[in-house]
Formats: C-alpha cells, structure tokens, sequence
C-alpha cells in the first residue's frame, strides 16, 4: 500500500515536472492579478472613506515649497524679486497700489449698503472738503463782521443748479462715460480719474487751484453711481442726480453772503 501511495507521488512530480514553467507561470498570472485587484479595491474604499469624512472647507491641496519645487535643499534662500533689467510697471507704484486698492474696497463696501446709507455717506463726503476750504472760511469772515461783494444768486439760477443740472449732467456725462468703461472693462482705479478730470474740466468757472479740492466731490458722484449700478441702470442714474442734487443744495444753503450779517 506504502509503495503504491509513493508511486502516484512519483508520478505526480513527473507530471508536474512535465507541465514545466506555463504551469508555474499561469498559477502565478492569476495570483498576481487577484493581489493587484484587491489591493486596488482596498485603496479605492479608503480613499472614498476618506474624502467621505472630509467637508469642502477642510479640503486643502498642499503648497509646494520653493526648494521642493526646484530640487534644492530647505535651507536654500529664496531669489530675490528686485530685479534691475525687469522692466517698469506703472501698478507697481505705491501711490497706484494704494489708489487701486482704496477704490475697490470702497465699491466693496458700498455696493453692500442699503440704498439711504449710499445716498447718505455720498452726499457727507462729497460736501466735506469744499466746506472745509470754501465754506468755512467764509463763514468764519461772516461771524467777523465782514460782508461780500456782488450779487446774489437769483431763484431762477438756483432752480437750475440745484434740480435742472445734475440730471442733466449725469445723463450726458456720467452715464455716457461710466457705461463705456464698464463696456471697455477698464480698472476702476483707472476709469475714474479719467471721468472725474473731463467733467471737472467743465467747470470753467472755477479757478485752477479749485479744481482738485473738488476731487473728493467728483469721486463720491462716481461711487453712488457705481453702488447704485450693482442694482440696475435706473438706480444708478437715481442715485447720482440725488447726490448732486443733495451736494448743490447745500453749498447754497451754506453761503453766508445769502444771510445779512447782524454783526
């Protein structure tokens, strides 16, 4: 019986021998292939798991570090970004960083007050600086005692100047200029100056030395324009005309020569 068992085992070796390699390597095909098919399973559950678990806020990709990137080592210092053949940028300056910066936290703001707010804080800082350097000192000579020359100003012209002209003027001027900007999509840091000096450039009545303490006025008559436009066309055309109207209004009402002096 012992020899017959050790026999078949003979026999089974020389089969096994007779199969050869293409045996050895289809069992090993297979054992590879259901290796790599379950390791890959394994991975894709864990990494389903894993941004499962995960929120979108959590959700970072890893900088890469400058040495990392260019194969040095940690310590290797980093190039510096003053270079002298670059060529000049006019961006670069810190009065336009500044001015660029200032404009677009302004429409920021703006665009998310409520609509008096917008009309409010406009008409303020628009009437701010002319009052400081026009309007005060007059009064302060009228509080003096002393009087003003020449006529004043008659109903008919007040009427105009404070109702008639804004309109206008944001309908020829602001609208036209500030929409085809927005067509262009010129920077606000850049469109706006270009605005406020053609239409101060209007008023020829004022002397030169006037015209850029009326900067702030001008500016405030583009923001409650552009706050307005994040609404529609209408609000900004509104929103405009009232604030000039509002500024007109009381740069009339402030003038001591209209006012007898009991001094």
């Amino acid at each position: 019986m012992f020899a017959g068992a050790k026999k078949r085992r003979e026999k089974s070796v020389q089969f096994s021998d007779l199969g050869g390699t293409s045996f050895v390597s289809i069992n090993l095909n297979f054992l590879s292939y259901d290796l790599i098919s379950a390791s890959f399973d394994v991975s894709v559950f864990v990494l389903y798991k894993h941004f499962e678990c995960m929120s979108h806020k959590n959700f970072r990709i890893p900088a890469i570090k400058y040495y990392e990137l260019h194969g040095l080592e940690k310590g290797h210092p980093y190039p510096s970004s003053s270079n002298k053949d670059s060529e000049f940028e006019f961006g670069s300056l810190p009065v336009v960083a500044w001015w660029r910066n200032r404009v677009e936290k302004t429409y920021v703001k703006y665009k998310g007050y409520s609509d008096f707010r917008i009309l409010l804080q406009c008409f303020l800082f628009s009437l701010l600086i002319p009052f400081l350097f026009f309007g005060l000192p007059a009064w302060i000579h009228w509080f003096a005692g002393g009087y003003f020359s020449g006529r004043g100003m008659d109903a008919g012209e007040s009427l105009y100047a404070i109702v008639v002209a804004p309109i206008l003027e944001t309908l020829i001027f602001f609208v036209p200029l500030l929409e085809i900007v927005r067509v262009l999509s010129l920077p606000r840091w850049f469109s706006y100056p270009l605005v406020f000096v053609f239409f101060e450039s209007l008023h020829h009545h004022r002397h030169f030395y006037e015209h850029p303490l009326m900067w702030m006025t001008g500016y405030m008559f583009i923001v409650a324009y552009e706050a307005g436009r994040t609404r529609s066309l209408l609000h900004a055309i509104v929103f405009c005309a009232i604030v000039h109207e509002a500024y007109n209004l009381a740069v009339t009402l402030l003038d001591p020569s209209l006012y007898p002096n009991p001094f």
